[in-house]
């Protein structure tokens, strides 16, 4: 038994020393484009997305006490590196209002289907859960935005 308990601990230390597959990217954090700062985003849905969606879509990442330990930290580097790639919440004021107006309706889709936040994420943080009424206010915000938009448009000819 105490044979095993050591090697599992060395195993572990020797984790810890092994190159990471992914690693957490940093930038430079320009509050002025984060969607947090956006005027046309009410401050219940700047709330929501603070508390729910920014440690993974954007570069304001808070990292907690597992995301420095192998291989959780390697789970975690993976799981934000892809939700930026779909989806930057710090690059929000960089993208045109139809491409705002289409991440705000997927974002809308994404917490109505309950696949945002992810559940694992949620099971770490309980607080990230949106109840149903922030789901609605949520895409309130978002169907705003799609019919700003379709009224600001052009027509056609």
């Amino acid at each position: 038994m105490k044979i095993a308990v050591l090697l599992g601990f060395i195993g572990f230390a020797v984790l810890q020393l092994a190159p990471a597959p992914y690693q957490i990217a940093t930038a430079p954090v320009v509050t002025a484009q984060s969607v947090t700062s956006d005027p046309a985003v009410p401050q219940p849905v700047v709330a929501i997305v603070r508390r729910s969606c920014m440690d993974c879509h954007s570069y304001e990442t808070r990292l907690p006490w597992y995301g420095k330990v192998a291989p959780s930290s390697w789970m975690l580097a993976k799981d934000v590196t892809e939700a930026r790639a779909a989806m930057n919440l710090s690059d929000w004021g960089r993208k045109k209002a139809p491409v705002q107006a289409a991440l705000a309706a997927a974002m809308c889709q994404g917490v109505q289907s309950g696949r945002m936040p992810k559940q694992r994420y949620v099971l770490l943080h309980p607080e990230a859960k949106l109840s149903p009424a922030e789901v609605q206010t949520f895409c309130a915000w978002s169907d705003a935005a799609l019919a700003s938009l379709t009224r600001s448009a052009p027509p056609r000819p």
